[in-house]
């Protein structure tokens, strides 16, 4: 994993990769809960929640039909919006990074299964708006969901650049799949919500132990 890379992009996911957003996804998941008549015994369990979709997170917790999960996610929204999208913090060395990165010519895209209008509040909440040239991200409607999709959607709206000048970088196994499917480079941001039993089976081309790492890989 010493190998340096060129590259041209970074395509960075949100959650648990640049903001840390424990605090506000779990509010959000037991405000809908609640509202739906539901009990949550283990709040604790709840970070399966962070960066895969939700409805898929809803459904799988706490046997919901689709429909039914769905309108979890509409009862987490009326939370989220208000209050728990700002329930979340930068984690350290992240700013720093992006800012390094974008010093370097390098193009900076989201790629995050949050929804587009959440994404970019975020970015504007923190400053960040400013070195992002793109997000893609998902839909209310629930489209767009998948990491994969996400990914697919920002390549076609970003320069064409050769994919393999094109990082992924993400916290999730989803994230590192999503990037392989579509012939990227991919960084393994540890700090986030990924288990290393688990992301490490989809062979991420770097382990990054702190966001600053990544800059000694790259040429």
């Amino acid at each position: 994993m010493s190998n340096k890379m060129s590259l041209q992009s970074v395509l960075f996911d949100l959650d648990g990769t640049i903001i840390e957003p424990r605090q506000g996804i779990v509010n959000s998941i037991l405000y809908a809960v609640g509202q739906y008549g539901l009990k949550e015994e283990h709040p604790e369990t709840l970070n399966s929640f962070i960066g895969p979709p939700l409805h898929h997170s809803f459904q799988q917790r706490y046997q919901l039909t689709e429909e039914q999960s769905f309108e979890m996610v509409r009862l987490y929204r009326v939370y989220y919006s208000k209050k728990g999208i700002y329930e979340c913090t930068l984690y350290p060395g992240i700013r720093e990074l992006i800012e390094q990165l974008y010093e370097r010519n390098i193009f900076l895209a989201l790629a995050t299964s949050k929804p587009e209008d959440f994404a970019n509040q975020l970015l504007e909440h923190f400053k960040l708006n400013e070195f992002f040239e793109f997000t893609a991200a998902a839909l209310y409607d629930g489209k767009r969901t998948e990491k994969n999709e996400v990914i697919e959607y920002a390549l076609e709206n970003i320069p064409p650049f050769e994919r393999t000048e094109i990082l992924m970088l993400g916290d999730r196994e989803f994230d590192i799949d999503g990037g392989k499917f579509h012939g990227l480079k991919t960084a393994w941001a540890r700090w986030g919500y990924g288990q290393d039993e688990v992301v490490l089976l989809s062979k991420p081309d770097l382990v990054l132990n702190n966001p600053l790492e990544l800059l000694d890989f790259i040429l």
